[in-house]
């Protein structure tokens, strides 16, 4: 699996280095990935010094990416910081300190949930947290969740019970909530979940 997942991250730069030869900016993009095409208007891409194109160090390199579609899910803006990005003379990419930010919109949340087994799931939030409750009985008790990275990529794990202004925890370690995975590229950890008005702002980095 580690091996599949290096060869996706390296599609990424392989990609980015060919749009940015090609002065692809404000392109509409697709990337052949291990985990299905990924649809994305590529909006800016800077860096310090160096070539994408020749043997050397590069550092200090942004891209902006906006309206980024992949498995039927969308989200509007993505923002991706590599520290440092070796060239090799073989052409090979070596990225170290990849951080990606964006907001997932709570409509593309939704469809993630969508795709677990059983009842319809809805998202909320409720004292700043992320709650589920199943669409036929919304009034009924919340199953609070927090976003965490596992071997299936970015999951929904139940942490606790509300009910109104009362809160139980659940036991440490129950399973991700089935169908909840959203695979991601090997090596990355989630940093932060924040949720906002018109989503959930997440960060994940990858030494």
């Amino acid at each position: 699996m580690g091996d599949a997942r290096g060869v996706l991250s390296d599609a990424w730069f392989a990609l980015l280095r060919a749009a940015v030869a090609a002065g692809a900016r404000d392109r509409v993009l697709t990337l052949p990935t291990a985990a299905g095409p990924v649809r994305l208007r590529l909006a800016s891409v800077t860096f310090a010094g160096g070539s994408l194109l020749r043997p050397g160090r590069v550092r200090d390199v942004r891209v902006e990416a906006t309206d980024v579609e992949w498995s039927g899910l969308v989200v509007p803006r993505a923002h991706v910081h590599v520290a440092t990005l070796d060239v090799r003379l073989t052409g090979a990419l070596d990225p170290a300190g990849v951080t990606v930010s964006g907001t997932v919109p709570l409509p593309t949340v939704q469809a993630l949930l969508a795709r677990s087994r059983g009842a319809t799931l809805r998202l909320g939030f409720t004292d700043g947290a992320p709650v589920v409750r199943w669409s036929r009985a919304p009034r009924a008790v919340a199953l609070e969740v927090r976003p965490e990275v596992d071997d299936a990529g970015l999951v929904l794990r139940a942490v606790a019970l509300r009910s109104r202004r009362r809160r139980w925890r659940l036991p440490a370690r129950l399973p991700p909530l089935p169908g909840s995975g959203l695979p991601l590229p090997g090596g990355f950890r989630l940093e932060d979940v924040v949720p906002c008005d018109d989503g959930v702002a997440v960060r994940l980095h990858r030494p």
